[in-house]
């Protein structure tokens, strides 16, 4: 193994440095001779901004969820009614319709309109669970993290179905889902 000592790394960046500042002298010369041959008043071009001085908001990390696509789960499927005496603490009939818009955007290419279920993945509007006991806290956290290895699919549901959902949004998505599956009659 080949080893240096501190003395010779001190001198071998001690020459470099003298080299960079010698480089550096030349090329502010260099650059300003270039700048005061160049003609004109230098007026063109685009307007200097600061970054705290350009107009508009700020671009979001990670864009919203697609728009609802109409007829698959948004607002032209009849909106599910929470079945009496089984909502579950926290869950109101706002959230079940914030939910179904939701549902519109992503969760409906696999599961269908209306979670009427497809060859991708399983129905949920009735009450068979495949993965889970059908309550409310056990949709969300399956939304949120997503099923790695379904029981009879063949592809895994990724987190948040693929879309980018914040916690309020799993909440209500899963307060749709939890409807879709208690409603009268099911």
């Amino acid at each position: 193994m080949f080893r240096v000592g501190r003395s010779q790394i001190s001198s071998v960046y001690a020459k470099m440095f003298s080299n960079f500042r010698g480089f550096k002298g030349l090329f502010a010369v260099g650059a300003t001779l270039i700048l005061a041959g160049c003609p004109g008043d230098h007026s063109g071009g685009y307007a200097k901004v600061s970054a705290r001085e350009k107009p508009g908001p700020i671009p979001a990390i990670a864009p919203d969820p697609p728009p609802v696509i109409a007829g698959f789960g948004g607002a032209a499927a009849a909106t599910p009614i929470l079945a009496a005496g089984e909502t579950p603490a926290g869950v109101t009939q706002a959230m079940v319709e914030e939910g179904q818009q939701l549902f519109g955007t992503v969760c409906v290419a696999c599961h269908g309109p209306g979670g009427a279920g497809s060859a991708a993945a399983p129905q949920l509007s009735d009450s068979q669970w495949l993965n889970i006991s059908g309550s409310y806290s056990e949709i969300a956290a399956l939304i949120q993290s997503g099923v790695p290895k379904p029981k009879q699919f063949a592809a895994p549901m990724p987190p948040l179905g693929g879309g980018n959902f914040n916690a309020q949004q799993v909440q209500a998505l899963a307060a749709y889902v939890f409807a879709l599956s208690h409603q009268e009659g099911t």
